[in-house]
Protein backbone atom coordinates (compact mmCIF):
# COMPACT_ATOMS: atom_id res chain seq x y z
CA UNK A 1 0.00 0.00 0.00
CA UNK A 2 2.92 2.56 0.47
CA UNK A 3 4.56 1.68 -2.62
CA UNK A 4 2.13 2.29 -4.84
CA UNK A 5 1.48 5.58 -2.99
CA UNK A 6 4.97 6.34 -3.43
CA UNK A 7 5.16 5.70 -7.01
CA UNK A 8 1.89 7.50 -7.51
CA UNK A 9 3.29 10.51 -5.81
CA UNK A 10 6.61 10.15 -7.95
CA UNK A 11 5.03 10.00 -11.67
CA UNK A 12 2.57 13.06 -10.99
CA UNK A 13 4.84 15.33 -11.96
CA UNK A 14 5.70 14.02 -15.27
CA UNK A 15 2.42 13.59 -16.22
CA UNK A 16 1.63 17.42 -15.34
CA UNK A 17 4.63 18.01 -17.28
CA UNK A 18 3.68 15.78 -20.62
CA UNK A 19 1.16 17.92 -22.13
CA UNK A 20 3.74 21.23 -22.27
CA UNK A 21 6.23 19.53 -23.50
CA UNK A 22 4.52 17.73 -27.02
CA UNK A 23 4.00 21.46 -28.16
CA UNK A 24 7.28 22.67 -27.96
CA UNK A 25 8.44 19.57 -29.52
CA UNK A 26 6.24 19.38 -32.25
CA UNK A 27 7.15 23.35 -33.29
CA UNK A 28 10.83 22.18 -33.04
CA UNK A 29 10.22 19.36 -36.05
CA UNK A 30 8.03 22.19 -37.84
CA UNK A 31 11.13 24.59 -38.08
CA UNK A 32 13.10 22.00 -38.89
CA UNK A 33 11.22 20.58 -42.15
CA UNK A 34 10.90 24.64 -43.11
CA UNK A 35 14.66 25.09 -43.31
CA UNK A 36 15.08 21.71 -45.08
CA UNK A 37 12.64 23.37 -47.87
CA UNK A 38 14.03 26.77 -47.73
CA UNK A 39 17.79 25.57 -48.71
CA UNK A 40 15.80 23.12 -51.09
CA UNK A 41 14.98 26.41 -52.96
CA UNK A 42 18.28 27.86 -53.04
CA UNK A 43 19.84 26.62 -56.15
CA UNK A 44 23.54 27.65 -54.75
CA UNK A 45 23.70 24.92 -52.05
CA UNK A 46 22.13 22.15 -54.73
CA UNK A 47 25.30 19.70 -55.11
CA UNK A 48 26.83 19.02 -58.30
CA UNK A 49 26.96 16.10 -60.39
CA UNK A 50 30.45 15.21 -62.65
CA UNK A 51 29.61 14.93 -66.07
CA UNK A 52 31.05 10.95 -66.38
CA UNK A 53 34.52 10.99 -68.39
CA UNK A 54 33.66 8.31 -71.68
CA UNK A 55 36.19 5.11 -71.41
CA UNK A 56 39.25 5.16 -74.07
CA UNK A 57 38.80 2.54 -76.68
CA UNK A 58 42.39 2.88 -77.41
CA UNK A 59 44.69 -0.34 -76.85
CA UNK A 60 48.15 0.85 -76.07
CA UNK A 61 50.63 -0.94 -77.92
CA UNK A 62 54.26 -0.71 -79.76
CA UNK A 63 55.01 -0.74 -83.22
CA UNK A 64 57.94 -1.17 -85.58
CA UNK A 65 59.11 -0.39 -89.08
CA UNK A 66 60.40 -3.39 -90.89
CA UNK A 67 63.69 -2.98 -92.66
CA UNK A 68 65.52 -5.59 -94.35
CA UNK A 69 68.26 -7.23 -92.07
CA UNK A 70 70.48 -10.27 -92.32
CA UNK A 71 69.56 -13.53 -90.83
CA UNK A 72 73.07 -14.99 -89.31
CA UNK A 73 72.81 -18.69 -87.18
CA UNK A 74 75.65 -18.41 -84.59
CA UNK A 75 75.58 -21.54 -82.26
CA UNK A 76 78.78 -22.27 -79.64
CA UNK A 77 78.15 -24.91 -77.37
CA UNK A 78 80.97 -27.37 -75.36
CA UNK A 79 81.50 -30.60 -76.86
CA UNK A 80 83.81 -33.94 -76.29
CA UNK A 81 86.52 -35.01 -78.73
CA UNK A 82 86.32 -38.97 -79.70
CA UNK A 83 88.05 -41.08 -82.16
CA UNK A 84 86.37 -41.70 -85.40
CA UNK A 85 86.49 -45.13 -84.55
CA UNK A 86 86.92 -47.14 -80.78
CA UNK A 87 87.15 -50.32 -80.38
CA UNK A 88 88.19 -52.66 -77.26
CA UNK A 89 89.00 -56.14 -78.80
CA UNK A 90 88.48 -59.38 -77.27
CA UNK A 91 88.82 -62.94 -77.82
CA UNK A 92 84.83 -64.77 -77.98
CA UNK A 93 86.30 -67.85 -76.19
CA UNK A 94 89.56 -66.80 -74.49
CA UNK A 95 92.64 -68.73 -73.38
CA UNK A 96 96.23 -68.80 -72.74
CA UNK A 97 97.76 -65.28 -73.90
CA UNK A 98 100.63 -66.50 -75.93
CA UNK A 99 102.03 -63.26 -77.55
CA UNK A 100 101.60 -59.32 -77.56
CA UNK A 101 102.61 -57.87 -80.81
CA UNK A 102 102.16 -54.37 -80.02
CA UNK A 103 102.83 -51.70 -77.10
CA UNK A 104 100.02 -48.86 -76.16
CA UNK A 105 100.86 -45.79 -78.15
CA UNK A 106 101.83 -47.86 -81.50
CA UNK A 107 100.07 -47.09 -85.01
CA UNK A 108 98.97 -49.89 -86.46
CA UNK A 109 97.41 -50.32 -90.30
CA UNK A 110 94.59 -52.67 -90.42
CA UNK A 111 94.50 -56.33 -90.24
CA UNK A 112 97.75 -55.97 -88.24
CA UNK A 113 98.78 -58.43 -85.16
CA UNK A 114 97.86 -57.92 -81.64
CA UNK A 115 97.66 -60.76 -79.13
CA UNK A 116 97.65 -64.41 -79.89
CA UNK A 117 95.21 -66.14 -77.89
CA UNK A 118 95.84 -70.14 -77.45
CA UNK A 119 96.54 -70.49 -81.24
CA UNK A 120 98.55 -73.21 -81.09
CA UNK A 121 95.62 -75.04 -79.40
CA UNK A 122 93.35 -73.89 -82.08
CA UNK A 123 96.23 -74.69 -85.04
CA UNK A 124 96.03 -77.97 -83.92
CA UNK A 125 92.18 -78.34 -84.25
CA UNK A 126 92.09 -77.23 -86.94
CA UNK A 127 94.26 -79.53 -88.28
CA UNK A 128 92.85 -82.17 -86.69
CA UNK A 129 89.61 -81.16 -88.83
CA UNK A 130 91.60 -81.02 -91.74
CA UNK A 131 92.17 -84.61 -91.41
CA UNK A 132 89.00 -85.66 -90.74
CA UNK A 133 87.80 -83.85 -93.73
CA UNK A 134 90.73 -85.36 -95.93
CA UNK A 135 89.56 -89.20 -94.69
CA UNK A 136 86.02 -88.44 -95.10
CA UNK A 137 86.50 -86.95 -98.86
CA UNK A 138 88.83 -90.35 -99.29
CA UNK A 139 85.99 -92.91 -98.52
CA UNK A 140 83.70 -90.94 -101.07
CA UNK A 141 85.94 -91.50 -103.39
CA UNK A 142 86.35 -95.04 -102.71
CA UNK A 143 82.56 -95.72 -102.47
CA UNK A 144 81.50 -93.40 -106.00
CA UNK A 145 84.22 -95.85 -107.80
CA UNK A 146 82.44 -98.91 -106.88
CA UNK A 147 79.47 -97.70 -109.05
CA UNK A 148 76.32 -99.70 -109.01
CA UNK A 149 78.06 -102.34 -106.40
CA UNK A 150 78.18 -99.99 -103.92
CA UNK A 151 74.55 -99.64 -102.24
CA UNK A 152 72.43 -96.30 -102.05
CA UNK A 153 72.63 -96.40 -98.31
CA UNK A 154 76.46 -96.82 -98.14
CA UNK A 155 76.48 -93.63 -100.51
CA UNK A 156 74.44 -91.72 -98.50
CA UNK A 157 76.38 -91.92 -95.31
CA UNK A 158 79.48 -91.64 -96.62
CA UNK A 159 78.21 -88.19 -98.53
CA UNK A 160 76.73 -86.82 -94.99
CA UNK A 161 80.58 -87.53 -93.24
CA UNK A 162 82.09 -85.43 -95.55
CA UNK A 163 79.65 -82.86 -94.94
CA UNK A 164 79.93 -82.94 -91.36
CA UNK A 165 83.91 -83.40 -91.47
CA UNK A 166 83.61 -79.76 -93.92
CA UNK A 167 81.66 -78.08 -90.79
CA UNK A 168 83.95 -79.17 -88.13
CA UNK A 169 87.10 -78.15 -90.29
CA UNK A 170 85.01 -74.73 -91.04
CA UNK A 171 84.71 -74.09 -87.11
CA UNK A 172 88.19 -74.87 -86.63
CA UNK A 173 89.31 -72.65 -88.84
CA UNK A 174 87.56 -69.31 -87.54
CA UNK A 175 88.49 -70.62 -83.98
CA UNK A 176 91.99 -70.42 -85.73
CA UNK A 177 91.71 -67.39 -87.06
CA UNK A 178 89.74 -65.67 -83.61
CA UNK A 179 92.77 -67.15 -81.81
CA UNK A 180 94.76 -64.47 -83.40
CA UNK A 181 93.27 -60.63 -82.58
CA UNK A 182 94.02 -58.38 -85.44
CA UNK A 183 93.20 -54.89 -86.16
CA UNK A 184 89.93 -53.62 -87.89
CA UNK A 185 90.65 -50.56 -88.89
CA UNK A 186 94.07 -47.96 -89.24
CA UNK A 187 94.20 -46.38 -85.33
CA UNK A 188 96.47 -45.91 -82.38
CA UNK A 189 96.50 -48.73 -79.74
CA UNK A 190 95.80 -46.71 -76.70
CA UNK A 191 95.14 -49.66 -74.01
CA UNK A 192 96.54 -53.14 -73.44
CA UNK A 193 94.80 -55.26 -70.81
CA UNK A 194 97.03 -58.43 -70.88
CA UNK A 195 100.23 -59.79 -70.46
CA UNK A 196 101.71 -63.02 -71.99
CA UNK A 197 101.02 -65.74 -69.63
CA UNK A 198 98.20 -64.65 -68.41
CA UNK A 199 94.55 -66.74 -69.22
CA UNK A 200 91.98 -64.32 -70.46
CA UNK A 201 88.52 -64.68 -70.46
CA UNK A 202 85.69 -65.19 -73.28
CA UNK A 203 85.16 -61.64 -74.47
CA UNK A 204 87.72 -59.86 -71.98
CA UNK A 205 89.25 -56.91 -73.32
CA UNK A 206 92.89 -57.07 -74.73
CA UNK A 207 93.24 -54.03 -76.57
CA UNK A 208 91.66 -50.62 -77.44
CA UNK A 209 92.36 -49.26 -80.61
CA UNK A 210 91.21 -45.91 -81.12
CA UNK A 211 91.53 -44.01 -85.16
CA UNK A 212 92.50 -40.62 -84.27
CA UNK A 213 92.51 -38.98 -87.66
CA UNK A 214 90.03 -37.83 -88.52
CA UNK A 215 88.32 -36.91 -84.80
CA UNK A 216 84.85 -36.79 -83.84
CA UNK A 217 83.67 -34.04 -81.76
CA UNK A 218 80.27 -34.48 -80.00
CA UNK A 219 78.03 -32.15 -78.89
CA UNK A 220 74.56 -31.51 -77.02
CA UNK A 221 72.20 -29.20 -78.96
CA UNK A 222 68.75 -27.59 -78.07
CA UNK A 223 65.67 -27.96 -80.16
CA UNK A 224 65.53 -24.12 -80.79
CA UNK A 225 69.04 -24.38 -82.12
CA UNK A 226 68.83 -27.99 -83.59
CA UNK A 227 66.03 -27.12 -86.52
CA UNK A 228 68.96 -24.61 -88.13
CA UNK A 229 71.70 -27.21 -88.07
CA UNK A 230 72.25 -28.88 -91.50
CA UNK A 231 74.86 -31.53 -92.12
CA UNK A 232 78.22 -30.57 -94.58
CA UNK A 233 77.85 -26.72 -92.59
CA UNK A 234 81.29 -25.69 -91.46
CA UNK A 235 82.33 -25.65 -87.85
CA UNK A 236 85.54 -24.38 -86.07
CA UNK A 237 87.06 -26.39 -83.30
CA UNK A 238 89.01 -24.95 -80.13
CA UNK A 239 90.31 -26.44 -76.53
CA UNK A 240 92.68 -25.25 -74.41
CA UNK A 241 95.33 -27.08 -75.41
CA UNK A 242 95.64 -25.44 -78.44
CA UNK A 243 95.67 -21.59 -79.59
CA UNK A 244 94.35 -22.23 -83.42
CA UNK A 245 91.02 -23.37 -84.61
CA UNK A 246 90.84 -26.94 -86.40
CA UNK A 247 87.90 -26.63 -88.93
CA UNK A 248 85.79 -29.57 -90.20
CA UNK A 249 82.27 -30.50 -91.10
CA UNK A 250 78.93 -31.46 -89.52
CA UNK A 251 78.04 -34.99 -90.61
CA UNK A 252 75.54 -36.19 -88.33
CA UNK A 253 72.16 -34.70 -86.50
CA UNK A 254 70.52 -37.47 -84.24
CA UNK A 255 66.51 -37.49 -85.40
CA UNK A 256 65.29 -37.80 -82.08
CA UNK A 257 66.31 -35.79 -78.85
CA UNK A 258 68.03 -37.61 -75.86
CA UNK A 259 64.91 -38.66 -73.50
CA UNK A 260 67.18 -37.54 -70.08
CA UNK A 261 68.36 -34.43 -71.48
CA UNK A 262 65.92 -33.37 -74.32
CA UNK A 263 68.74 -31.93 -76.37
CA UNK A 264 69.87 -33.56 -79.43
CA UNK A 265 73.15 -35.02 -80.35
CA UNK A 266 74.98 -33.29 -83.31
CA UNK A 267 78.32 -34.90 -84.09
CA UNK A 268 81.16 -33.11 -86.64
CA UNK A 269 84.50 -34.84 -88.14
CA UNK A 270 87.48 -33.29 -87.53
CA UNK A 271 90.88 -34.16 -90.06
CA UNK A 272 93.28 -34.46 -87.31
CA UNK A 273 96.82 -35.66 -88.91
CA UNK A 274 99.12 -34.06 -86.21
CA UNK A 275 97.07 -35.91 -83.27
CA UNK A 276 96.20 -32.08 -82.27
CA UNK A 277 92.90 -33.15 -80.85
CA UNK A 278 92.67 -36.36 -78.52
CA UNK A 279 89.87 -38.71 -77.65
CA UNK A 280 88.19 -37.17 -74.06
CA UNK A 281 89.82 -33.37 -74.79
CA UNK A 282 86.64 -31.01 -74.01
CA UNK A 283 86.26 -28.54 -77.13
CA UNK A 284 84.05 -25.48 -77.56
CA UNK A 285 82.42 -26.10 -81.16
CA UNK A 286 81.34 -22.68 -82.97
CA UNK A 287 78.95 -22.91 -86.06
CA UNK A 288 78.18 -19.72 -87.99
CA UNK A 289 75.95 -19.48 -91.27
CA UNK A 290 74.25 -17.05 -92.87
CA UNK A 291 70.70 -17.67 -93.90
CA UNK A 292 68.92 -14.92 -95.36
CA UNK A 293 70.59 -11.48 -96.87
CA UNK A 294 68.34 -8.38 -96.53
CA UNK A 295 65.04 -10.26 -95.87
CA UNK A 296 62.16 -9.96 -93.31
CA UNK A 297 63.46 -11.40 -89.61
CA UNK A 298 61.49 -10.51 -86.72
CA UNK A 299 61.33 -12.54 -83.57
CA UNK A 300 58.66 -15.10 -82.39
CA UNK A 301 57.11 -13.85 -80.00
CA UNK A 302 55.44 -10.81 -82.62
CA UNK A 303 53.74 -13.91 -84.20
CA UNK A 304 49.98 -14.43 -83.21
CA UNK A 305 48.52 -17.69 -83.76
CA UNK A 306 45.32 -18.44 -84.17
CA UNK A 307 42.79 -21.01 -85.57
CA UNK A 308 43.27 -20.00 -89.21
CA UNK A 309 46.66 -19.64 -89.21
CA UNK A 310 49.83 -17.76 -87.71
CA UNK A 311 50.43 -14.03 -88.40
CA UNK A 312 50.95 -10.43 -87.39
CA UNK A 313 48.62 -7.91 -86.88
CA UNK A 314 49.84 -4.37 -89.00
CA UNK A 315 49.51 -0.33 -88.05
CA UNK A 316 47.25 0.77 -90.92
CA UNK A 317 45.50 4.18 -90.39
CA UNK A 318 45.55 4.00 -87.11
CA UNK A 319 43.86 0.33 -86.54
CA UNK A 320 45.33 -2.90 -86.24
CA UNK A 321 44.97 -5.23 -89.26
CA UNK A 322 45.67 -8.74 -88.83
CA UNK A 323 47.93 -9.96 -91.80
CA UNK A 324 48.38 -13.90 -92.17
CA UNK A 325 52.19 -14.44 -93.22
CA UNK A 326 54.61 -17.86 -93.94
CA UNK A 327 57.45 -18.12 -91.73
CA UNK A 328 60.90 -19.46 -92.92
CA UNK A 329 63.87 -20.89 -91.36
CA UNK A 330 64.28 -20.32 -87.37
CA UNK A 331 67.30 -18.53 -85.94
CA UNK A 332 67.89 -18.82 -82.03
CA UNK A 333 64.38 -16.71 -81.13
CA UNK A 334 64.36 -15.16 -84.76
CA UNK A 335 62.08 -16.30 -87.91
CA UNK A 336 62.54 -15.23 -91.36
CA UNK A 337 59.52 -14.40 -93.30
CA UNK A 338 59.32 -15.80 -96.46
CA UNK A 339 55.72 -14.31 -97.39
CA UNK A 340 53.49 -11.07 -95.93
CA UNK A 341 55.40 -8.84 -94.64
CA UNK A 342 58.04 -6.48 -96.74
CA UNK A 343 60.32 -3.93 -96.02
CA UNK A 344 58.50 -0.79 -94.99
CA UNK A 345 55.33 -2.60 -92.91
CA UNK A 346 54.38 -1.22 -89.86
CA UNK A 347 54.17 -4.13 -87.12
CA UNK A 348 52.73 -4.38 -83.81
CA UNK A 349 55.69 -5.43 -81.40
CA UNK A 350 53.85 -5.15 -77.88
CA UNK A 351 49.97 -5.84 -76.83
CA UNK A 352 49.21 -7.87 -79.88
CA UNK A 353 47.80 -10.80 -78.95
CA UNK A 354 44.92 -8.89 -76.85
CA UNK A 355 44.26 -7.16 -80.77
CA UNK A 356 41.07 -7.89 -82.83
CA UNK A 357 41.40 -7.08 -86.51
CA UNK A 358 39.54 -3.09 -86.30
CA UNK A 359 40.53 -2.39 -83.20
CA UNK A 360 41.92 1.17 -82.65
CA UNK A 361 45.48 1.69 -81.34
CA UNK A 362 47.22 3.69 -79.46
CA UNK A 363 51.15 4.07 -80.01
CA UNK A 364 53.14 4.59 -77.07
CA UNK A 365 56.53 4.20 -78.59
CA UNK A 366 57.46 2.96 -81.81
CA UNK A 367 61.61 2.17 -83.50
CA UNK A 368 62.43 0.21 -86.37
CA UNK A 369 62.99 -3.62 -86.77
CA UNK A 370 65.95 -4.82 -86.40
CA UNK A 371 69.02 -4.53 -85.24
CA UNK A 372 70.83 -8.21 -84.10
CA UNK A 373 67.69 -9.50 -83.82
CA UNK A 374 65.72 -6.59 -82.05
CA UNK A 375 64.32 -3.67 -82.12
CA UNK A 376 65.58 0.07 -81.78
CA UNK A 377 63.29 2.15 -80.54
Amino acid sequence: MTLSLRLSQSLFPLLLALPLALPLTLAACGQADADMVAAASDDSLVPTVPEAVPEANDVRVEVVKIEGSDATLDVTVPAEVKGARDALLASPTGGYVEKVYVSEGDAVRRGAKLVAIDRASATARKAQAAAHLAQAQSDLARIQKLGDTASDQQLTRTKTQVDLAQAAFDLASIAWQRALVTAPFDGVVVQIGVEVGEVAGPGSPLARLVQLDPVVVSMSVSDRDVVSLRTGMAVDVQTDANASALHGILDAIAPAADLKTRSFVVKASIPNPDHALLPGMVARVSISDKIATDAVVIPQEWLVTRIDGVGVFLVEDGVARWRPVHAGRVVHDQIVIDQGLSVGDTIVSTGQRSLVDGDALLVARSGTCCVQGRPSF
